[in-house]
């Protein structure tokens, strides 16, 4: 059944209208931000900009990989794009207009802060969206609050995890599936199907929203370690050829693609984050380990790295947020190289060509080669004014970041774009 969510309120215009009005007039004076003495240069001194593609489901591929060319340039300016208290997870990005979903609203907005749409949910955002193009679907994880019990009797019943599915062209809410119960954790878009990670659930829907499969999960929630689900915002299924990849309580699930059951089970001590698939299998972090296997369930290796955060893979380089930024050889799990970095949450890094992004109390960019003893320092360029907050991964695309803040999604980018 398809939800009545409420149209394009006055409140949903005047945010949408403020965040572009503050946008043009911050873009256009002195009062953005510059960035000025800091490095966008590379080894040849010739400026490499941000990617310039589209960024359409978490992780940049339903891999997970948090990948993108290009490189991370010191941006020369930043300016907030919308507004809304605390986001816990990041946009996506299709032909020029980002799509950010949090609280209860979802907003379209152009990158130079034109205004799209903006639509009012009856439920709450509680994850990472994912776009699919080619059908003009936005698809939102989302989770039903204070729903009455269906037998009526006016008892609250349980939390209703759900994905809301609305129109990319003008925000019009499409249909409702649910995927279990509690909360969404996030959602991944592969050949047109969808793979949704729910509290009590890993589902795969068709297209039009039949169900494919469905198989039972245990919530994400550590009481030893006060580590509840509330962050839960960054967690889709990482889909590949051979199968769906997905954290369970204390291990690491792989269920086959085409019929949902289960091919492997691999302890990983509280696992908390998207699993993440590199050329050699998958690696799945947690808040007490980080674990990597081969497609056939065999552990390559392990490490005590404690993250909440995905890893970014980039070929045999993965790198995670572990009190430090580490650069891990993707084969043994040894750590390369490693950089400080002020806080760290769930927000993955993004790697590039050239360098790594982190959000966190900030932006900082590292350089994935600094030639040595006699290079340039590790850190390439850091902005702390910009306040990114360390649970929503930071995104690259259309020439510019987007990072998360704790007053809404922000823009970062260079003059040169």
């Amino acid at each position: 059944m398809v939800p009545t969510d409420a149209p394009h309120s006055e409140a949903a215009r005047s945010h949408s209208v403020t965040s572009r009005r503050r946008f043009l007039a911050l873009a256009g004076t002195a009062s953005v931000t510059s960035l000025a003495g800091c490095s966008a240069l590379t080894g040849g001194g010739e400026r490499t900009g941000f990617h310039d593609g589209d960024w359409l489901v978490y992780g940049n591929g339903p891999g997970n990989a948090n990948r993108v060319a290009g490189a991370a340039p010191a941006p020369d300016e930043h300016a907030p794009l919308v507004p809304a208290d605390w986001p816990y997870a990041p946009p996506v990005v299709h032909d020029g207009i980002v799509y950010f979903a949090a609280e209860r609203r979802v907003v379209a907005i152009g990158i130079d802060g034109r205004d799209e749409w903006t639509r009012d949910l009856n439920r709450e955002v509680s994850g990472a969206p994912a776009l699919d193009p080619e059908r003009g679907r936005l698809y939102v994880p989302t989770r039903e609050v204070g729903r009455a019990d269906d037998a009526g009797g006016g008892e609250t019943g349980p939390e209703r995890a759900s994905v809301t599915v609305l129109s990319t062209a003008e925000g019009d809410v499409l249909d409702s599936h649910r995927v279990g119960d509690e909360r969404t954790y996030g959602v991944t878009v592969a050949d047109g199907d969808v793979y949704v990670r729910s509290a009590t659930a890993c589902v795969r829907l068709a297209p039009d929203g039949t169900e494919r499969w469905r198989r039972s999960l245990d919530r994400l929630v550590y009481d030893e370690y006060n580590l509840g689900d509330s962050t839960a915002t960054q967690i889709p299924p990482a889909v590949t050829d051979d199968g769906v990849y997905v954290p369970d309580r204390n291990a690491l699930v792989k269920l086959d693609r085409e019929g949902g059951e289960e091919r492997f089970r691999v302890p990983v001590d509280t696992p908390y984050a998207a699993a993440v698939a590199d050329g050699s299998g998958v690696i799945q972090t947690g808040w007490q380990e980080t674990v990597a296997v081969d497609r056939a369930g065999e552990v390559r290796w392990r490490r005590g790295l404690q993250s909440r955060a995905p890893v970014a893979v980039d070929g045999s380089d993965v790198y995670v947020v572990a009190g430090d930024l580490h650069e891990l050889d993707g084969e043994t799990g040894d750590t390369n190289w490693q950089a400080h970095v002020p806080s760290e949450g769930t927000a993955a890094p993004v790697v590039t060509d050239e360098d790594v992004l982190v959000a966190g109390s900030g932006v900082r960019a590292f350089r994935r080669d600094a030639g040595g003893l006699l290079g340039p320092e590790r850190l390439r360029w850091r902005e702390d004014s910009v306040h990114a907050t360390a649970y929503a991964s930071p995104v690259v695309a259309a020439g510019r970041a987007f990072v998360a803040g704790p007053f809404g999604l922000l823009v970062l980018e260079t003059d040169d774009r």
